[in-house]
């Protein structure tokens, strides 16, 4: 039986908003915390006189709003804006019961308070999580418009990401903006990966480009990260028998500040995966396959094949084992930390 899409809150809160369909009281919770706040600005721009903003725009903090404050900074009128919005982030009782400082029976106060608020204030409560159970959750479901900013879906990810390229004068072709969603994660199960990192990595790139069109170096340079970025670079150098370049590499990360412990962070996990990689490879699996099995950045994994290809299950077993010995000396004062990486490095 064909189901209709469900769509994303985003959606139907601008579809609300363009037919003048706004509550008084408003729920937004989820994940995607850059949409709660994009929507909140939405709302201030909409009905708040700029002239009046710092009198008639209140953001209520978990550390600094109780229940009477809530409902006291409600019942403040004026005169200038067309509606008074009042921003109450983190608030304890939309998780709990039993939060600590707020009485349960001051919490039942503001949940009664809702279903009569002031028709000239819009109330916005907002939390990634909340407890639907819960006294203040469960009076906001019956009485207030409730959205649920969970993750975008692939083509309003795609479509996020144009838009803000587009908005700096930069192109990206079909090919570098899917490398570009590849890389981030965002559709791994696992994935902590939000919008708010995605914007700024997109600020990122695009001041790293030549200022007109975005290459995959510069989302390999911005995206991937130093460390990443300088562990396939010294695959390079190893695998191309430079290892000048690789200790080149290591010095240059060195002298900029990352720290010992870092790099062999990175190593372990870019050799843990290659190992991954390669048992997979011998069981003819394919790369939509290794991901699905893997999780992760599928751009990255990619990435790691042909280095992949280039060693046997057991050298890359006994590099792992390397380098597990490595972390160990620093760890226990027998070698410095470049020392020992130099060493690790000479021994692949």
């Amino acid at each position: 039986m064909y189901k209709k899409p469900v769509k994303h809150s985003f959606k139907v809160f601008s579809e609300n908003l363009k037919s003048g369909n706004i509550g008084q009281v408003i729920l937004m919770y989820g994940i995607e915390q850059y949409l709660v706040k994009w929507a909140v600005d939405t709302l201030v721009k909409k009905y708040v006189n700029p002239a009046t903003l710092s009198m008639d725009y209140v953001v209520l903090d978990e550390e600094n709003a109780s229940c009477s404050q809530v409902i006291e900074a409600c019942e403040t009128f004026s005169m200038f804006s067309e509606r008074r919005i009042v921003w109450v982030r983190n608030f304890k009782p939309l998780t709990s019961d039993s939060a600590k400082g707020y009485a349960k029976e001051e919490v039942k106060g503001l949940a009664e308070y809702i279903a009569s608020s002031n028709d000239k204030t819009i109330l916005i409560f907002s939390s990634e999580e909340i407890k639907a159970s819960a006294i203040l959750p469960a009076a906001l479901k019956k009485k207030a418009q409730c959205y649920d900013f969970d993750k975008i879906d692939k083509a309003e990810f795609s479509s996020f990401a144009k838009k803000r390229f587009r908005a700096s004068g930069v192109d990206i072709t079909a090919r570098a903006l899917q490398m570009l969603i590849d890389t981030t994660g965002y559709f791994n199960k696992e994935s902590d990966y939000r919008l708010f990192n995605f914007e700024n990595d997109i600020q990122k790139i695009v001041a790293h480009s030549d200022g007109s069109k975005v290459t995959e170096e510069d989302i390999e340079r911005t995206v991937c990260g130093d460390l990443d970025t300088f562990v396939f670079d010294m695959l390079d150098g190893i695998s191309s028998n430079q290892k000048d370049r690789a200790f080149q590499i290591l010095y240059n990360m060195l002298h900029s500040g990352s720290d010992p412990f870092s790099i062999i962070g990175a190593i372990v996990s870019q050799f843990e995966l290659m190992l991954s990689v390669r048992q997979m490879r011998e069981d003819g699996l394919d790369l939509s396959s290794m991901h699905k099995k893997l999780g992760g950045s599928e751009y990255r994994i990619k990435k790691l094949i042909p280095y992949a290809n280039k060693y046997s299950v057991e050298k890359l077993k006994n590099t792992l084992s390397g380098i597990y010995e490595v972390d160990r000396n620093i760890k226990t004062g027998l070698l410095d930390g470049q020392m020992a990486l130099e060493m690790f490095i000479a021994g692949i």
